[in-house]
């Protein structure tokens, strides 16, 4: 079965934020590390900053994150307003809130305002027809550290579709593979993301196999890990940054259809296909005399995906799926004589 499917970010209406540039930002001399809460049920994942701690086990809706005052906390979540308008849903919100700040856009709103002391900020966006909710209230004591991260926290907010069917993506690679693409491709430089081994990479990354990058000097490809820095030298690219301009799409690379016919009219698209093997490497120029590149997972099934490089051609990220989820294991630069 072909799959088709579509990411909106739904956090690209903030237009200065800080990066999660190794998960970590400085906050009033404060630094401050971020993880990530996926929530699988509703397909939505979102960061947050590791001085609020989850609250047990969550609901099936989402999570809380408490701080270490008790009271300052961040929620996520899936949020029922059935048969109301993104307007009618802000409107009713509105009611008995004596809101210092309130904004609606065409896919959120976002409104401030008291309860005690304490400040909340809500921030609820409508995509795939439901409601997903950041809600953060903060003491007066907590409110510099809150007001800087809330911008990063709701920048990262990704929603990829709370309904789709199992059967659609039985191994969970589709949901993966937007998760990855968020987290490390869109807005970033992957190369230069493994150049530096950027910490956002490592969760993706399996220890026994590492990370590999195919790379083809001249006439010959050739595969290097860290020990050779990827086979990287001043010439490859470590600036472009491709733009989902909000949207990644997703797609089964079609029967009979050559990688190298792929035309990347936007850079939020991207195909895959599986295949049996990793491309063998050339151990002897002179013979031409290559060799295969053997895994440690014996029959574990294996994805390539073709994303866009600066010039639209495609670049291959290849995907294993291991006994600890599916894998980032070698990055491809050597297609159609690139």
């Amino acid at each position: 079965m072909k799959i088709k499917a579509t990411l909106l970010l739904t956090g690209l209406m903030m237009c200065s934020v800080a990066c999660l540039s190794n998960k970590k930002q400085t906050l009033y001399e404060e630094e401050v590390a971020y993880d990530y809460y996926r929530n699988d049920h509703y397909g939505y994942t979102v960061a947050y900053p590791l001085f609020l701690i989850p609250e047990g086990e969550g609901r099936e809706e989402g999570q809380t994150f408490v701080a270490d005052d008790g009271v300052s906390n961040m929620q996520v979540y899936h949020t029922d307003k059935t048969g109301l308008s993104l307007e009618e849903a802000y409107r009713k919100e509105l009611e008995g809130r004596n809101a210092s700040e309130k904004q609606l856009e065409e896919n959120f709103y976002r409104m401030v305002w008291k309860e005690g002391k304490n400040t909340c900020t809500q921030y609820t966006f409508l995509a795939y027809g439901a409601f997903y909710e950041l809600k953060f209230t903060y003491t007066p004591q907590n409110a510099s550290r809150f007001e800087a991260a809330i911008p990063v926290i709701v920048e990262s907010l990704t929603v990829d579709g709370s309904g789709r069917e199992e059967d659609e993506d039985p191994d969970g690679f589709v949901t993966f593979l937007f998760d990855f693409l968020d987290v490390c491709f869109y807005e970033k430089n992957l190369n230069r993301l493994i150049r530096d081994k950027d910490p956002r990479l490592v969760s993706y990354i399996d220890p026994q196999m590492g990370l590999q990058r195919y790379y083809a000097p001249g006439a010959f490809a050739y595969l290097a890990g860290c020990d050779r820095n990827f086979g990287f030298d001043e010439y490859d690219d470590f600036t472009f940054e491709p733009s989902s301009a909000g949207e990644i799409s997703v797609t089964e690379l079609p029967d009979g259809k050559s990688v190298c016919e792929l035309e990347f009219e936007n850079e939020g698209e991207v195909y895959y296909e599986s295949v049996e093997k990793v491309p063998d490497v050339v151990v002897n120029v002179e013979t031409l005399e290559t060799k295969a590149v053997i895994l440690p997972y014996p029959d574990a099934e294996i994805r390539v995906v073709y994303v866009p490089n600066k010039f639209h051609s495609p670049v291959g990220l290849y995907f294993v799926l291991t006994p600890d989820g599916w894998k980032f294991v070698f990055i491809d630069d050597t297609l159609c004589g690139a």
